[in-house]
């Protein structure tokens, strides 16, 4: 990354085609990415290495749940870099998970909700859904997996992010 790219720099270049490469940004902005095995409540976490930062998803949950997490636990790098501390924790319900890796009191509900907003744009772009839709000639709502499949979402993700939920 160019030290001078913020992270809604990186993000922007990789709209360009779907599925967003959420590893290869996460990469890019010199963060450290990997999948293991976590509690099954657990979809990831952030934590500070040395001068920089991991993202860990659990390796056992589904591709769409992954990149769902490891985008969300950007979010938290990007939104919440001042009060990660040791770490953050999150569980299947992107909420600060107090039985999980790490509890950190200082990550309220509302930055969350961040978080998720965050990795739904991050994921689901409107211009690249605008693009697909039409490339792909989709009719909304009733196309709506196979788009989910195209930008590599689970389907709830993409009937929140397009309001039909």
């Amino acid at each position: 990354m160019n030290t001078n790219d913020s992270v809604f720099e990186v993000v922007e270049r990789h709209w360009l085609s779907a599925p967003v490469d959420i590893q290869a940004i996460i990469l890019e902005l010199g963060i450290f990415y990997r999948e293991e095995s976590l509690f099954a409540d657990d979809s990831g976490y952030i934590e500070p290495v040395g001068d920089t930062f991991r993202i860990i998803v659990n390796v056992d949950h589904p591709e769409t749940r992954k990149r769902f997490s490891a985008a969300h636990e950007l979010g938290h790098y990007t939104y919440h870099r001042d009060l990660i501390g040791t770490g953050v924790s999150d569980s299947v319900a992107y909420r600060s998970a107090n039985a999980a890796r790490y509890q950190n009191n200082l990550i309220t509900p509302q930055h969350e909700t961040q978080a998720n907003r965050f990795a739904a744009t991050t994921l689901m772009p409107p211009r690249l859904i605008e693009q697909l839709i039409d490339q792909h000639n989709l009719l909304m709502p009733a196309n709506i997996l196979h788009l989910a499949d195209l930008l590599g979402v689970s389907e709830q993700a993409l009937r929140i992010r397009l309001g039909y939920a």
